[in-house]
């Protein structure tokens, strides 16, 4: 669902669509878990897919994997995920790991295993305003050297509906959302993550109608809008079970089944 937002960022025009529902498949009981995510895209006119198989131990994720040999395999320590390697074509490539304070994320350290002297680190910051903050740095030999630049993400019920990238430019990505449920509501640990997956919005309890990206020079001057629409269908329990955004040229489908 996030790759949409890079696939159309660079576009000035405004793409628009419609909402619908669709209630042709039952969603069964409310411990509903998606199995399979179908993702389809169109990237400069070209085609491509990729299929994303999910396993859990309980309502917890074991392994994300892909049809291009790559997967996510996730630790728990008890409801927190606390790791996840992530391989490809059976190698390992880098881990993440996940430190927690007062039941919140409080930093992540990725570790490539071509180069374990250096990590990449987020620490994230709670603010008096209820937004979270997250600044990133590069752990060198066991030091730490801060990098310039924060990400600034605002929720409202349940949702992330603004994140701002800030440096010397600025951008601004401003959602709204439906009214129904997040394929991943209830997978336990995965929204405390924020937006910290590559794939998937883990971090909504509903689904994405609309993101609008606004970018800034570094006078403040906005350099380019560009707004996405996303058509969503949905099963009898609610649950997304497919969204499509795009056009001809570019644009992505995301089918999920239980």
């Amino acid at each position: 669902m996030k790759k949409i937002l890079c696939l159309f960022s660079a576009l000035t025009m405004v793409l628009m669509s419609s909402c619908s529902s669709d209630d042709s498949s039952d969603g069964g009981s409310a411990t509903l878990l998606p199995t399979k995510i179908v993702e389809t895209t169109v990237e400069n006119s070209k085609p491509g897919s990729l299929t994303y198989t999910i396993t859990y131990d309980g309502n917890k994720l074991k392994e994300i994997a892909g049809s291009d040999a790559a997967r996510s395999v996730y630790t728990y320590t008890g409801d927190l995920i606390t790791k996840v390697e992530f391989y490809v074509s059976g190698s390992l490539y880098y881990t993440d790991v996940y430190a927690y304070e007062g039941g919140k994320l409080a930093s992540k350290i990725t570790t490539a295993e071509s180069n374990k002297t250096t990590q990449q680190k987020l620490t994230f910051v709670y603010n008096a305003n209820g937004t979270v903050t997250s600044k990133s740095s590069a752990v060198v030999n066991k030091v730490e050297i801060p990098y310039d630049g924060t990400v600034t993400y605002t929720f409202s019920n349940g949702n992330l509906v603004s994140t701002e990238y800030a440096d010397d430019a600025k951008e601004i990505i401003t959602s709204t959302f439906d009214d129904k449920k997040s394929p991943f509501s209830n997978i336990t640990g995965v929204k405390l993550l924020l937006d910290l997956d590559d794939n998937f919005d883990f971090s909504s309890v509903n689904n994405t109608l609309k993101n609008v990206t606004v970018t800034y020079d570094s006078d403040g001057k906005i350099t380019q809008t560009a707004t996405v629409t996303t058509t969503n269908k949905y099963n009898d329990s609610n649950f997304l079970t497919e969204s499509f955004a795009g056009d001809a040229k570019d644009s992505e489908k995301l089918e999920i089944t239980y």
